[in-house]
């Protein structure tokens, strides 16, 4: 169940980001948030969620014929970071966008808040 509810959010945030841009990533996983709330880590599925549907948007571009790989090293080399990093920080972004957005929904929902 927590498979599919990770895809699933994927999915919403990868339709998200290609429809609105980058913005859609906290305002689909704050929506997540309030709505599932009690269910087990709303910020981690969130988190995981940003990252596989950026993921598989490059992967989807790569696949497409885009010169991802190319970009990415002399974007590093530009940068005189290593190959890997521009693709790290791909990850990273939507992956701390959802998740904090996904926790501060669940909060405001009530989740995490303590009773009297």
């Amino acid at each position: 169940m927590v498979f599919l509810r990770t895809l699933m959010l994927a999915v919403g945030i990868a339709i998200g980001t290609i429809m609105l841009g980058w913005w859609s990533v906290p305002v689909v996983a704050l929506a997540y948030g309030v709505a599932l709330r009690r269910s087990r880590f709303p910020a981690m599925t969130a988190a995981a969620s940003g990252a596989i549907a950026w993921g598989g948007y490059l992967g989807l571009a790569m696949l497409g014929g885009a010169p991802v790989v190319r970009f990415g090293r002399e974007l590093a080399a530009s940068m005189q970071l290593p190959g890997w990093a521009p693709f790290t920080a791909t990850l990273i972004f939507p992956a701390v966008l959802a998740g904090l957005a996904a926790y501060l929904g669940a909060r405001v929902g009530g989740r995490y808040l303590s009773s009297p």
